[in-house]
């Protein structure tokens, strides 16, 4: 029986080995350093993983330490009734064996006796489900009866090394779908932006085709809202991103990108950005970028009919939400009796139907400096 010294260094040893499993990606790796770590906890010269192969008839020695060249990675061993491993494979248990040269139950390998191994224990592996995989081996070269703590030890390493195992084999092949579902989706991605694309500039070539004043700057204010959509794909595609974009980045594009197609007017408006880099989700990306094309749009409609100004934009991270700051330095908002104010109410109601889409309560200011718009979100 061990004392209490060895007790505490087998527990080390299951400890370190789960902490390098979760760490590495590499079955090879993972299962050379559990031979090589149970192979110095008990104290023996040899140790080696067998997996199964596809036949089922024999097994291959996948990893191992101590074995002479050529033995790792091409020593097989015949899964027949005479083969320990297939007893123990079969029982679901461990199988020791204290001197072969004293069982006559069981055939032993050549590679084995040349290898100078007396005494064994094999250990099944189970996959998650009861699939055998094949057995954890411990080989020593005298006669020695391993005890049940020893036992007990290995058996916990090989039902360790199940599920490990099991995520290794399936880990490749859930990178390729990865791969596969992030390639179809940038694909859609691009397709949609460049549909999108095509209808805003379908309602652009509309737009300066119409004789109608009126109906000109409601198709302008329709070819924006699209761009708006457009851009968030646009994001989407040139990252590589799935459900989430650069919040900062994209807001800082939009609105460039909202006042330099009113450079045409006749007083200058400027931006005024500071925004940080935020993962955001698209879903309340698209609202949140519609709410500042309505506010850039309101603000060149009514704040700055006659004159220039500034347009500002602020964006900063806080407990678990971002501000959203929107400010322009107009004369406020229209009075009751100015005509525009029916249609400065309407852009309002929109900013405020889209921030409850996004769970935020819009935050108005209004006086003579100007009209300032806050929303907090949740990330």
């Amino acid at each position: 029986m061990p004392n209490r010294d060895d007790m505490m260094k087998r527990q080390r040893m299951l400890a370190d080995f789960g902490e390098f499993s979760l760490r590495s990606d590499d079955l090879q790796e993972v299962l050379t350093e559990v031979c090589r770590l149970i192979s110095q906890v008990l104290d023996t010269p040899l140790a080696k993983v067998i997996e199964i192969e596809n036949s089922g008839g024999t097994a291959l020695v996948t990893a191992g330490i101590g074995w002479p060249d050529g033995i790792v990675g091409n020593a097989r061993l015949q899964l027949c009734d005479r083969s320990s491993e297939t007893y123990a494979i079969k029982q679901g248990e461990p199988l020791v064996t204290q001197n072969i040269h004293e069982e006559e139950r069981f055939e032993f390998p050549e590679f084995m006796k040349e290898a100078g191994v007396v005494a064994l224990v094999n250990v099944p592996i189970f996959l998650p489900g009861g699939e055998p995989f094949g057995l954890l081996q411990v080989d020593d070269t005298r006669p020695r009866e391993f005890d049940g703590d020893d036992i007990q030890f290995l058996r916990t390493c090989g039902t360790i090394l199940g599920p490990v195992i099991d995520r290794l084999h399936k880990a490749p092949s859930l990178r390729e779908a990865l791969e596969r579902n992030q390639k179809l989706m940038s694909e859609l991605q691009h397709r949609v932006k460049n549909n999108i694309a095509t209808i805003a500039a379908l309602i652009r070539l509309r737009q300066r085709a119409t004789g109608s004043d009126a109906a000109r700057a409601e198709l302008r204010l329709v070819g924006d809202r699209v761009d708006t959509l457009r851009l968030v794909h646009q994001r989407l595609y040139e990252t590589g991103g799935i459900d989430r974009v650069d919040l900062g980045a994209y807001l800082r594009e939009l609105l460039e990108n909202l006042v330099h197609m009113q450079e045409d007017t006749e007083h200058a408006v400027n931006s005024d950005i500071e925004v940080e880099a935020v993962e955001f989700a698209v879903d309340k990306a698209t609202p949140l970028g519609l709410i500042v094309n309505e506010f850039v749009t309101n603000s060149f409609k009514y704040a700055f009919r006659d004159r220039g100004g500034t347009i500002c934009l602020r964006l900063e991270r806080q407990d678990g939400h971002v501000t959203v700051t929107l400010a322009d330095d107009g004369p406020g908002l229209p009075g009751e009796d100015d005509p525009a104010s029916s249609d400065t109410g309407t852009g309002i109601k929109l900013i405020e139907a889209l921030a409850g889409q996004i769970g935020a309560e819009p935050d108005w200011t209004c006086d003579a400096k100007g009209v300032c718009l806050t929303l907090r979100i949740a990330l």
